[in-house]
Order: C-alpha cells, then structure tokens, then sequence
C-alpha cells in the first residue's frame, strides 16, 4: 500500500510509515516547518489543515503567528471550557473531588465556591468561564488578573479567624485543583502568600481550656440521678460523661461506642476512631468500670448508650447529620448549668471562640498526662491524636516543675525528698517532751 500525499497551495500532507499519522510540512518565513495531525485519514487531516492551520499561517498580525508557533509546539492546546456557573455542577461528580465523612463539611465546599463566585459577579462581571481567573496570552505568559489575591484581601475584611480564612481558601483551591483541564495556566489558589499565618492571633490567649477541677466535680454532680437538672435520658448521659472523661476519646466515638469493643473481665476499651481511622486501645479505670456495670443493666443491643446513639443518629432531609446538635446541647447544658460560659467574644473576629465543650475532656485528658509525668508518646497512643493538642500540654510541664526548675537556678533547690523532710519533722516532733495540741494535729496529718 502506497503512503499517503497531498500536496496543497500551502504546504503538503503526507505520511511517513503505512497506517501511521499524517503530517502537514510548509514554510514559514522561509523556514522548514512541520506538525502532526494526529490522525492517519486523509480527509480528517486536510480539513484540521484548512481549517486550524492555513489559517494561521496566512495571517498578518504577528501576534496570531506566535499563537500557530504555540500550538505547532504544543505549548497552546485546545480545551473545554467552563462556564464559571456549572463548577459546582460538574465537581460534584467528577472522581478526585474531596470526599468529607459527613455532610455538613460537604456544603461547607459548596458555601464557600457559592461566597467566592457572588464576590466574583460583583468585582469581575465580565469573567464567563473559568479560565479566564487565570489566562495564558499569545506568547505563552501567564496572566494574572490578581483574582485569588483580591478575594484573599476580601476575606481579610471580614473579621474571620485565621484558620476560618486559610479553610476557605484551601477549599476553593481543593476545587480548581480537581478542575484543572478547564485550565489554561497554573491554579492561582495554590499560592501561599494567600494564607494567613497564625501569629497574626497571637494577641489571642484563650483557646480550647480543660474544664476547672471545682467545676468539673460540680458536672458530675449536676448528671448523678438525684440532682435537680433535667436531662432526656439522663442515666446515659451521666455514663457518657465517664466515658469522655476516662478515656479522651472524641464525641462521636464515645457515643456510638459497641460492647464488642469491650471487656469488663479484662477491663480494657477498644477504640477505632472515625475522624482518624487510629485504633486505639485504652485501660479501664475504676470509676468507668463501675458506670458502664451500670450500663449493662438497659443493654437492648451492641450500643453503649443505645437511646443516645440512636438520637445522634438523626438526619435531616438535605441528610445534614442534625443529632449531633441534639447531643451537644444536652452537654452544653451541663456546661452552662454549673456556671461555665462555653464562648467568650475575641477582637477581630465577628463569631465567638469555644473554650469550654466536649472537646475539653480531651483537653483534660492531655492536661493530666502532663502534669503527672506521663511520658509524651503514652498519651498519644490513647489519644490517637495529632501533635497539637498534646504540645499544648507537654510543652508546659506543670507549675511543681516550673518552681524546681527556678530553684535549681538560684541554688536553693536540693536532691532532699518530700518523704525526706517529713520523716526530719516527724522525728523533730518526736523530741518533744510537751506537744501542744496544734503540734499533735501536725504530726497526725503527717503520719
């Protein structure tokens, strides 16, 4: 079979192996040129030839030849284009979207793309499709409209926190990452002079605290059957207090907790964490293991708590998880009942900061570890968590330690032991022929 030619009045096509890919060779400039046309019929090649190329190449302006010189090398590819409003529409289905475990962080995408596309109609109305944020011109230079940094100094405005503002942008990128063959130029979102840094707020000094001790004796209280406070179904919420307590785990894992992820003979808790997906395994202490004995009593199937797991449970319509607002403000109440304020106002930000909720058992939980010496890697392996809440803690290692460590520097700290002195006082004590009756209460309290 003879290889395929077709000479036109500008340039020729032809092929250079049997059922291969054509190509147009032609002159430009008095220069050789030649370009693939990805295709081995002979009427699809001369119509992409008339119609793509000769047009380019006849043209004047020089601007348009640099455009042919482009696409000749590859660098200036045809593309679909999106129209700047069916984003949503068309991320929602395409495969290496994010996949969040619960609904309310899937709109949450959703929110914010709907916040920075009203923004957009309203500064650049002109913009129709979506790579046009960010365009490449004839010569292959990247175009930045300043976009991504205009809605960056938007969100400035808006008395958000710093995490709140780095999320929004983080999520937008999320999008235009997963969308980038609607693209001409590098995603503007992936730029970090657009996030915020976190010494901005380091003017804040109160974050997520472990409820007071006096307080903390007060909650357990206020949930013990025969206190006055009214809670639907108290019993298990008292267990689920133990539960958060005893063991740090999060919210949604103490709720759904299973008995099969129990053993009362071995006193042990078995965890799989679902923000994490860590299993952790964690001793039972007395006081939990006295509750959940208790617990036994109503067992009507694998669930712990099996009224509140049941509420936690709860949809909406939309499919938006609404027990778990049911469940938080039931523990909420027990904050605020024992005189806690759960959120206190902070400059610069337009929402209140949680410093007192569930989270705060696990904040306790770190807090204890810390203050009692447990060695740092211990309190992971139960927590199962990130770096961050247990640095807050073992970063500061308690104010015993803290004096010791300004008595050393001055010189009045000794090796002498607490048992040490006492027994020094006990024997002191001992001298003594005649011992008022303030000394004999100090002796029996050191006994």
């Amino acid at each position: 079979m003879a290889l395929k030619k077709l000479k036109l009045s500008t340039g020729t096509i032809y092929q250079t192996t049997e059922k291969g890919n054509l190509y147009f060779r032609y002159q430009l400039n008095r220069v050789r040129k030649c370009i693939c046309l990805d295709t081995n019929n002979i009427d699809d090649a001369k119509v992409k030839v008339e119609n793509e190329i000769l047009p380019l190449i006849n043209a004047p302006s020089s601007e348009v030849v640099a455009a042919h010189v482009q696409y000749a090398k590859g660098w200036k590819k045809r593309q679909e284009r999106l129209e700047i409003g069916r984003i949503w529409e068309v991320y929602q289905n395409h495969p290496e979207r994010a996949r969040p475990k619960n609904l309310k962080c899937w709109k949450m995408y959703e929110a914010y793309l709907n916040e920075f596309l009203k923004w957009l109609k309203t500064t650049h109305s002109n913009i129709q499709y979506m790579d046009e944020i960010r365009a490449v011109d004839t010569y292959g230079q990247t175009l930045d409209k300043g976009i991504a940094s205009g809605f960056s100094e938007y969100l400035k405005k808006q008395n958000l926190s710093v995490n709140t503002h780095n999320k929004k942008l983080a999520r937008i990128a999320n999008i235009f990452r997963a969308l980038s063959k609607y693209l001409d130029a590098p995603s503007p979102w992936d730029n970090p002079k657009l996030r915020r840094h976190q010494k901005e707020e380091t003017h804040i000094t109160d974050h997520r605290r472990p409820f007071p001790k006096d307080k903390e004796k007060e909650m357990f209280k206020a949930i013990a059957p025969k206190s006055k406070l009214k809670l639907l179904n108290k019993a298990e919420i008292e267990v689920l207090f133990y539960i958060l307590k005893y063991t740090g785990q999060r919210q949604k894992d103490c709720v759904n907790l299973s008995w099969n992820k129990i053993s009362m003979d071995r006193k042990r808790i078995w965890v799989t964490q679902e923000k994490t997906g860590k299993d952790v395994s964690i001793p039972m202490a007395q006081e939990l293991y006295e509750m959940l004995k208790r617990a036994e009593s109503w067992k009507v199937n694998d669930k712990v708590l099996p009224k509140s797991a049941e509420r936690y449970a709860i949809e909406a319509k939309d499919g938006t998880n609404t027990g778990v607002n049911l469940i938080n403000k039931q523990l909420l109440n027990v904050i605020k009942y024992v005189g806690l304020e759960p959120s206190i106002s902070v400059q610069g930000r337009d929402k209140k900061m949680t410093i007192y909720g569930v989270h705060s058992f696990r904040h306790g939980f770190a807090s204890h570890c810390a203050e009692t010496g447990i060695p740092r890697a211990v309190c992971a392996s139960i927590l199962g968590a990130d770096s961050a809440i247990i640095d807050a803690y073992y970063v500061h290692i308690g104010e015993e330690a803290q004096e010791k460590a300004i008595m050393a520097i001055t010189g009045s700290f000794t090796n002498v032991s607490d048992r040490e002195r006492i027994n020094k006082a006990l024997a002191l004590i001992d001298s003594c022929k005649d011992k008022p009756a303030i000394i004999k209460k100090i002796e029996k309290v050191l006994r």
